[in-house]
């Protein structure tokens, strides 16, 4: 193996260890996104995002999700679903929570 194969198999160590853990639930669909800091902003969040799957991100930058609402919580973690049903997002972390 080469020392990119190699760092490939290792989580990277800018990925928050909370990050690591809401990714290894099983949450039934697939996540688009998970938010770590979340704000909530009407029906929206901002949050610094991690994994996002629509590839224009990368890990630790900052985004806005389109409106969602809240499905269910899973141990310290929160589902989130767009209002079109079509995106996921799992907050790790949120702002002025715990």
């Amino acid at each position: 193996m080469t020392n990119r194969q190699i760092s490939s198999l290792s989580p990277s160590p800018a990925v928050p260890s909370q990050v690591l853990v809401a990714s290894n639930i099983d949450w039934g669909v697939t996540i688009d996104a998970y938010l770590l800091g979340a704000a909530r902003i009407g029906d929206r969040y901002a949050a610094q995002a991690y994994f996002d799957l629509s590839g224009n991100t990368e890990d630790g930058m900052t985004v806005v999700t389109p409106p969602v609402t809240r499905l269910f919580r899973k141990d310290e973690f929160v589902m989130l679903r767009s209002v079109c049903g079509k995106d996921h997002y799992v907050i790790v972390t949120e702002q002025g929570k715990g």
